[in-house]
């Protein structure tokens, strides 16, 4: 059993601190003796912390069997990284004892050619369990399940059963799924019902129903119904109802991860591939987004140009720009990341536009009601004018309701065209609220400006 210790110790430093400190005096067996004493977790967690150069000397010195052990609790992200990093020969090696889902995602990120040589390398078993699994899209079941499973007929006894499952080794045991004669899934059978059944109950009398999904099946989708139905393990099936392979609920679990943590990164305009390695990489995926926000900035000066007059007239309008853009961007930003997220768990549909929108309505009228009452009061007081206190006040119930009303309709929009709403509904919705508020603003000023 393994006992993780994280009271404080004699040695106060950590393991980077440690690794870097050892290769910096050319102690290379001293490092590599730190690294192989942690947990596969924590070696994971070194090797994602770590510049390149001491990631290839881990990659490169550990024995595959090492290597197989930490991939399994390794970031995609870095784990694309260390597969890069292997030699062709070396990563045949690593392919033929790590899970075949993950194998097949290192023959997917290499050349034909080089993805032939690794396939030709390995066992006639390996290679069909891969095979399998490459000709799926790496983001739905069956492109995330993996091949390894037990099957047992349905017509067969419990005692023919146990005999069939006495050689094969326990971690291979996590399910026992139940099929007839053409290999279509009838059920799973639990090995504690197995194991009190009288030897010559029918499997088909002790197989229980279990959820499944077809092959096709979006990941984010396939987390969901596993949640729902709260099963641990979910199989994948092909359209004729035959069993293809199984997805684990930490299988599952990493792809909610990996969904949230990528809606996350979307909303704020960067990519989750971004390692803070190569400044390069970071330029190619930030720049594109800072252009597009650059364009709905310059939209929204071209509104304030064409009240130039009133301006002109009234200075002190400026002032209070950022104030009615801020309010109405903000409360459409809490919109969006309520509704993107509910979008992302299935809370919300396409149909339910009209009710949410309602709701946010509402919520958006009390918040802004609220907030303009504080602001008008605020510049009534700053200023002594009543008049620019109460258009300052409307225009921010009004670029509130805007906003909250933008971020329901243009997430549910951007999903109902097939785009992921997380990546630009935050540049559309800045883009209607700056223009409609600042529009709203100065249009009310122009008209009251000889009040100002």
């Amino acid at each position: 059993m393994t006992h993780i210790d994280e009271s404080p110790t004699d040695d106060p430093k950590d393991p980077i601190t440690q690794l870097v400190e050892l290769i910096e005096q050319g102690a290379r067996a001293e490092a590599l003796q730190v690294v192989r004493e942690l947990h596969p977790a924590d070696q994971a967690g070194l090797v994602a912390s770590v510049d390149t150069e001491i990631r290839e000397l881990i990659v490169q010195e550990l024995a595959s069997h090492e290597l197989a052990a930490m991939l399994e609790y390794l970031e995609p992200h870095y784990r694309d990284v260390v597969f890069e990093e292997l030699a062709p020969e070396d990563l045949a090696d690593l392919v033929g004892i790590i899970p075949d889902d993950i194998a097949a995602d290192a023959i997917q990120e290499l050349s034909g050619a080089e993805a032939a040589r690794v396939v030709s390398a390995i066992s006639d078993e390996a290679r069909d369990a891969i095979g399998q699994l490459v000709g799926y899209a790496p983001d739905t079941a069956a492109g995330r399940m993996t091949g390894q499973r037990v099957t047992v007929s349905s017509d067969a006894t419990v005692a023919e059963v146990i005999e069939t499952l006495r050689p094969m080794k326990a971690e291979r045991l996590p399910t026992i799924y139940a099929v007839d004669s053409d290999g279509r899934l009838l059920g799973v059978v639990g090995l504690r019902v197995l194991l009190i059944a009288e030897p010559e109950t029918r499997v088909a009398d002790i197989a229980r129903e279990v959820v499944s999904v077809p092959a096709e099946t979006d990941q984010e989708d396939a987390a969901r119904i596993l949640a729902r139905y709260n099963q641990a393990f979910l199989p994948v099936v092909a359209a004729d109802g035959g069993l293809l392979g199984t997805l684990t609920a930490d299988d599952l679990l990493h792809v909610l991860d990996e969904e949230v943590t990528e809606d996350m990164f979307h909303l704020a305009g960067v990519s989750a591939d971004e390692d803070l390695e190569s400044i390069r990489k970071s330029v190619r995926y930030r720049l594109p987004w800072l252009y597009a926000n650059l364009l709905t900035v310059l939209l929204a000066a071209a509104v304030v140009a064409l009240f130039e007059g009133t301006l002109a007239q009234a200075a002190v309008l400026a002032a209070f720009l950022p104030v009615v853009a801020a309010q109405g961007g903000n409360a459409g930003i809490q919109t969006v990341t309520v509704v993107v997220r509910s979008l992302a768990l299935g809370r919300i549909t396409a149909d339910s536009t009209l009710r949410v929108v309602r709701h946010e309505l509402a919520t958006g009228l009390v918040t802004g009601v609220v907030s303009a009452l504080a602001v008008g009061l605020v510049v009534w007081a700053w200023q002594g004018n009543v008049w620019l206190a109460g258009i300052l006040a409307i225009a921010v119930v009004g670029d509130v309701l805007i906003g909250v009303a933008a971020g329901v309709v243009i997430p549910i929009a951007l999903q109902s065209m097939r785009q992921d709403p997380a990546l630009s509904a935050g540049i559309w919705l800045t883009t209607v609220t700056d223009v409609c508020g600042f529009f709203l603003y100065l249009g009310m000023a122009t008209l009251v400006v000889t009040h100002l």
